[in-house]
């Protein structure tokens, strides 16, 4: 990205970055807001995809081919995560991928501010989810001081009831001036953001390991394009192989509503079969970006060595594993594959 002529009040104002769920993409909601007071709203990248966590994120970051200088990382996960964490993903997986955007920051040299947002429920409630207590002792392991949307409600806009905050469960309103203010206090801190520093004990649990974006290497790529993202994608059609020395953590797609499930096999052993599918109910685009994280401290990541390969999985009257945000349309076998398919797959590798 090239900058020029700056006048004092934009160099001011680091490149902002945000990446995050669909609060981030709300029209009028906190990043447009976000972008209306930035002195040059060019500084401001949205890479936001609606359902996410920060695995998505990793993936927006790896494969962004234009990625300002000296970026400050607006990270907005903690809604979603939390609301995977209800329906059953483990935190454990949730906060390893968040410390991982999180070091991957770090190597780059790119400065981080989390900005936490919370669902209705939550926030008309006096407790809070496991997954909220760990991805505080996350933030403090790596000497981030987050934005909290809570605080800043509850202390500057006590006069909004939750009924007026926020517009259905998940979303916040954008009838209110929260969303502004909550614009106006990122664009302050993110000033003083700081680049992600750990202890020895997270220095060592990552040390010697990286992560990849890897591709599929065979099968026959299709264009894929939309107001947010531009790829190939692969139909499920067929087997797809990727060159893979490392574990596999998540998967990226295409999801439509008419996909056989897939499973992942390696020399080692496989994984699946997971649903890539899309609710048939649900109002929405008929083609989706979405991710499958596919590991559990139970069932430790799928290891390849040198081979990955993902199969289209009969179903045989078996319902595969739905993550949330995911459905189930029992595909009829020998029908053709819909309109989805696979972006590429996240992988941790070295030691």
């Amino acid at each position: 990205m090239n900058i020029s002529k700056e006048t004092p009040s934009e160099s001011r104002a680091p490149s902002l970055v945000i990446v995050g769920g669909s609060n981030s993409l709300l029209k009028h909601g906190w990043a447009d807001k976000l972008k209306e007071i930035h002195p040059n709203k060019n500084y401001v990248t949205n890479l936001s995809i609606g359902a996410s966590t920060s695995a998505m994120g990793l993936y927006r970051l790896l494969t962004c081919a234009d990625m300002p200088n000296n970026p400050v990382i607006l990270w907005e996960y903690a809604l979603n995560e939390a609301n995977y964490f209800s329906h059953g993903l483990p935190v454990k997986v949730l906060i390893h991928h968040t410390q991982w955007l999180f070091e991957i920051c770090a190597r780059r040299g790119y400065r981080v501010l989390p900005i936490v947002l919370y669902n209705k429920s939550e926030a008309g409630s006096a407790e809070q989810v496991k997954y909220r207590d760990l991805l505080a002792r996350t933030f403090a392991a790596y000497g981030l001081t987050p934005v909290d949307a809570s605080q800043l409600w509850r202390k500057n806009f006590g006069h909004l009831s939750v009924d007026q905050l926020y517009a259905d469960n998940p979303h916040y309103s954008v009838e209110t001036e929260f969303p502004s203010a909550l614009a106006q206090t990122v664009l302050q801190q993110s000033r003083s953001a700081k680049v992600p520093k750990c202890g020895k004990e997270l220095e060592r649990r990552f040390s010697g390991k990286d992560l990849q974006i890897v591709f599929p290497n065979s099968g026959r790529s299709e264009a894929f394009a939309n107001r947010i993202l531009k790829c190939d994608i692969f139909p499920l059609g067929a087997d797809l192989h990727f060159n893979l020395s490392g574990r596999l953590l998540a998967c990226f797609l295409i999801a439509s509503r008419a996909e056989p499930a897939i499973t992942f096999h390696s020399d080692r052993g496989q994984k699946g079969p997971y649903s890539v599918e899309i609710s048939s109910k649900v109002d929405g685009p008929v083609r989706q970006l979405k991710h499958l994280l596919l590991w559990s401290p139970q069932d430790p990541p799928l290891e390849a060595r040198g081979d990955l390969f993902l199969s289209a999985q009969p179903s045989f009257g078996i319902t595969p594993m739905l993550q949330h945000t995911m459905a189930w349309n029992p595909f009829e076998e020998g029908s053709s594959p819909g309109s989805g398919g696979v972006i590429g797959i996240l992988a941790e590798v070295g030691a």
